[in-house]
């Protein structure tokens, strides 16, 4: 209570009197006196957390409101479904300052495990996605282009040299695989279909991250949207192979939220993915998208 009462600069029986307050507010105890001094219980450790979350969110918004009114710009936070993957990124900035000069966009990282979720909760305003288009009236999509499924291997890997590389042939290979995200429509069986051979060893990693250190280490193979892994191809640590014949791609769309207005910043910012994704060779081509539909 000591450390609490100076953190909000009052004395020790004021913040006593509060936290008095907000138990008979509630009607729940919130806290308990204990051999170590006071604890909280559960009901007090629930909206501990709950506040530390909100507080935190309320401090990033108060950043980017003071950021957006001292640069005259309108900020949009963007979000990109399971790949924490960037190097496209200073392209588009460049793009996105020639075309409209007062936008300006910060990286979300929620959006990675929860590209939809964050959208409604706001603590994102466009997300990058793949697979089918969100069918969500909430939700407003533009397609950006289709990117390959590949199975990517280290350069001197065996299986480097088959022209398809899939379960049918990878015997008892490892085969690591990370989390896509927590929502529906972003699993590769779902996507993708289950293989027609049963994969031997899975190695379920955090990351995609930590799967391109370990593929390009030789620990195993992995499948990847190739734009994902565009700058280890480019440097030569590693190699991609369809892995059926003919090829599989899956579709990524720009996807906002419906309620926002058409002159919104969310609304613009997708305008400009859309555009950079159709006009430039590089662009979203860069993650190796073949042009929106």
């Amino acid at each position: 209570m000591t450390a609490s009462a100076s953190r909000l600069g009052v004395t020790q029986s004021a913040a006593s009197h509060r936290l008095r307050e907000a138990e008979r507010r509630l009607g729940v105890q919130l806290a308990r006196r204990a051999d170590a001094g006071i604890e909280l219980t559960a009901e007090g450790e629930r909206l501990r957390h709950l506040g530390e979350s909100f507080l935190g969110e309320l401090f990033r918004l108060e950043q980017e409101l003071e950021a957006s009114a001292r640069e005259k710009r309108d900020l949009v936070r963007l979000g990109q479904a399971t790949y924490s993957r960037y190097h496209w990124f200073p392209a588009f900035l460049d793009y996105l300052e020639e075309t409209d000069p007062t936008l300006s966009v910060d990286l979300a990282g929620r959006a990675t495990a929860h590209p939809l979720a964050s959208l409604l909760d706001g603590s994102v305003d466009v997300s990058l996605v793949f697979g089918r288009e969100p069918a969500l009236s909430r939700f407003k999509s533009i397609k950006l282009g289709s990117d390959p499924i590949v199975a990517v291997l280290a350069r001197n890997h065996p299986l480097a040299a088959e022209p398809v590389v899939n379960s049918e042939n990878m015997g008892d290979e490892r085969f690591f695989v990370y989390p896509l995200t927590a929502e529906p429509g972003f699993d590769w069986t779902t996507l993708l279909g289950s293989p027609t051979k049963p994969f031997r060893r899975l190695s379920p990693m955090p990351t995609p991250e930590a799967v391109i250190d370990l593929v390009r280490a030789s620990f195993g193979v992995a499948i990847f949207s190739k734009w994902a892994i565009e700058p280890e191809l480019a440097d030569g640590t590693l190699v991609s192979r369809p892995i059926a014949e003919g090829g599989i791609s899956l579709d990524w769309w720009c996807v906002r939220r419906a309620s926002d207005p058409e002159d919104s910043p969310s609304a613009r910012l997708a305008a400009v993915l859309a555009s950079w994704s159709r006009d430039t060779d590089r662009a979203l081509s860069t993650l190796a998208f073949g042009g929106g539909a």
